[in-house]
Parts: structure tokens; sequence; C-alpha cells
């Protein structure tokens, strides 16, 4: 998957940085709705992961002051993806569900389920990459 800053499609996955580590992810439905689990992490400083719900903002609040990136998809994606109508309707479905836990359910993998059917985190990947090359002492690409 690639990431162009270009005009949203309805049922596209958006992210927008967060900081150097972290982007934030959501499904564009139009530029007043985009829906994310939870609000961009530079909105929410200091609350507590019960507190954290699937929503929608509008493209403003959800970039908060970042460039949106709407994913382009390669053709195997795009046999995978949902059809649009599909992918609004199940992220509307879901304003209001809680659950959210950083390492196994974070707005990536609530976009990634929306568009595809199956929940999927890059950055969760990396993250338990970094931690288990810590705890062997190992960096990449040492044996």
């Amino acid at each position: 998957m690639k990431w162009s800053v270009r005009e949203g499609k309805p049922g596209d996955m958006v992210r927008v940085k967060v900081n150097s580590q972290m982007d934030h992810y959501g499904v564009y439905v139009s530029d007043s709705e985009v829906i994310q689990f939870g609000k961009n992490p530079g909105l929410r400083l200091g609350i507590s992961e019960s507190e954290v719900f699937v929503l929608a903002t509008d493209i403003n609040e959800f970039r908060n002051g970042g460039f949106p990136e709407f994913a382009d998809l390669s053709l195997s994606e795009k046999l995978k993806r949902f059809k649009t109508e599909k992918i609004v309707e199940t992220a509307r479905k879901r304003i209001g569900e809680g659950g959210y836990n950083i390492l196994y359910n974070n707005c990536e993998h609530f976009a990634y389920e929306c568009i595809f059917g199956k929940k999927y985190s890059s950055q969760t990947d990396k993250a338990k990459e970094i931690i288990k090359q810590m705890a062997t002492g190992k960096t990449n690409g040492e044996e």
C-alpha cells in the first residue's frame, strides 16, 4: 500500500502523522465525516484506553493540523477491498464501540477491518519487532 496527499473518496483509508513514529488512521466518508477509533492522539493526551471509542469527526479535526494521506491500493488490495457502501456502513455501525487497545485493537486495526474485513496494524508489527529485538539484544540484520 502506498500513500499520497490527494482528494479523498468515500471508503478510502486515511492517515495523518501524529509524530515521527506514529500515524492516526480512519475511514474517509467525506470532508465532513471521517470515522476513526479515537480522536487524533494529539487531541487526547492523558486519556485512558477505556475512554477511547469509535466516532465521526470532520477532516479538519481528524488531521489536527497535519496533512491527510490517502491509501493508494495495489491491484491485489483493490480485489480484497470491500465495496464502498459496505466500508462506510461497517464503519458507521461501529460508532460508539469501545475496547481500544494500542497493541490489539487500535485505529489502524479499525480502518483495516472496515476496508478489508480483518484487523492489521503495521505500527503494532513494528512495535512488537522492536520489543523482540530489545528482549534478545539483537538489531535488524543480526543473527
